[in-house]
């Protein structure tokens, strides 16, 4: 039996810059059996990496590198020489670690996507593209969120209106009028089930979304589920559409057709990337955006000038061709 490969992947990335990690570490580990990968990333972030088998080890860390806690783990890391370092930051960490082989991202690498930067450092052929593992048990727990519509039939539109901030989330209103639209008996999603996704505080957003159909056939999960296990229920959808938030990554992780609104982010480098992936954002680009509110931090709703017709017709066009 052949002594384990021990790898070191450093990913202090809020959850949806590090999922850009799925895909690559699962290709490690394709490539690598006898891999022993040991994964510190927030504690936001590590959730989404809790199946993954083959990760012998996750360190969530919130503190700050230099710190105490900081010191604390980079001693503990470098007690154990590394086969491999990845450091997508780069972190202070990487530079005091032994490995016989390191990838260490730069320090100008922010305006690159970081699925593309984390396949650059792997000198991959091509971005690896993120998807995540789900464990059967969670798929079995996936599957009976979606049993609240036992008996109902048709397609699987999930809907996640929150977003960060209130200057990136398009409003309400408008996603419950866009779902009434698409699920109405001349929609192109006519009789769906309606799955709405969301955080404890995209609560108000989802009230008004509930009543986009009726009750039989909306699934409420707002606030009730980890995100792997939103991914586990998403992988069940047929469209989804969200703001600039981890439920449009995890649907795109999914493969599944996805719709992503967009505003006050560069959706150049914090867009998901994926085969069924469509972005739409307002007429005004990133940098018009930024110029008016330049920390994005201002009380101002940058959503508005996405129009609910353009929505709409962007994904009837997509489902009907």
């Amino acid at each position: 039996m052949s002594r384990p490969f021990p790898i070191l992947v450093l990913a202090l990335d809020e959850p949806k810059r590090a999922l850009a990690l799925g895909g690559v570490l699962a290709r490690l580990l394709q490539e690598v059996p006898n891999a022993a990968v040991t994964l510190v990333t927030r504690s936001d972030s590590a959730a989404l990496f809790a199946d993954f088998s083959h990760i012998e080890t996750i360190i969530p860390f919130d503190s700050a590198v230099v710190s105490v806690a900081g010191l604390k783990l980079w001693w503990r890391l470098r007690q154990r020489e590394w086969g491999l370092l990845l450091d997508t930051g780069p972190t202070l960490w990487s530079r005091f670690l032994s490995a016989k082989t390191r990838a260490i991202a730069p320090g100008h690498h922010a305006d690159e996507h970081p699925v593309v930067t984390a396949s650059h450092l792997l000198k991959l052929d091509a971005p690896e593209l993120p998807w995540l593992h789900v464990a059967e048990a969670r798929a079995v727990g996936a599957a009976s969120f979606l049993e609240d519509t036992a008996g109902e039939e048709g397609p699987l539109l999930a809907i996640a209106p929150g977003a960060r901030w209130q200057g990136a989330q398009w409003p309400a209103e408008r996603f419950s009028v866009l779902a009434t639209r698409l699920m109405n008996e001349d929609g192109p999603l006519k009789g769906a089930r309606l799955l709405i996704l969301g955080n404890e505080g995209d609560r108000e957003a989802a009230t008004a979304l509930r009543m986009a159909a009726p009750k039989a056939r909306v699934i409420e999960l707002t606030g009730k589920l980890d995100p792997l296990t939103a991914y586990a229920c998403l992988r069940q959808a047929d469209v989804f559409i969200g703001n600039d938030d981890i439920w449009l990554h995890l649907a795109a992780a999914a493969n599944v057709l996805s719709f992503g609104l967009y505003g006050p982010s560069d959706d150049r480098v914090e867009a998901p990337l994926g085969n069924n992936v469509h972005i739409l954002r307002t007429p005004r680009h990133f940098e018009e955006i930024r110029a008016q509110d330049p920390n994005l931090d201002q009380a101002l709703c940058h959503m508005l000038d996405l129009s609910l017709n353009r929505v709409y017709e962007a994904v009837q066009t997509t489902l009907t061709t």
